[in-house]
């Protein structure tokens, strides 16, 4: 079921684009879908931090379930990609 959830970016244990923090719906149950949109989320994410596709394994995303207009303070998971040759 689609759900609000909040991505917050992280370069290491550095939280990066604190200000615009990204909110966009996902459905947990599209696992293909899920990973789809939150790596395009975390490349687009590297690519303004200033550093090429290739070094986006060096990100991360919490991602945290939004109820009401306030994302819990726990993060639901993680998500980042592998290393890229």
């Amino acid at each position: 079921m689609p759900k609000l959830y909040e991505l917050r970016v992280f370069q290491g244990r550095r939280e990066v684009d604190a200000p615009n923090k990204l909110r966009d719906v996902l459905d947990l149950d599209d696992a293909h879908g899920t990973k789809r949109l939150l790596t395009g989320h975390l490349l687009a994410a590297a690519e303004r931090a200033g550093v090429g596709r290739n070094q986006a394994h060096l990100f991360h995303l919490d991602v945290h379930e939004v109820r009401g207009d306030r994302a819990e303070n726990r993060a639901l998971f993680q998500f980042s990609v592998p290393v890229v040759a």
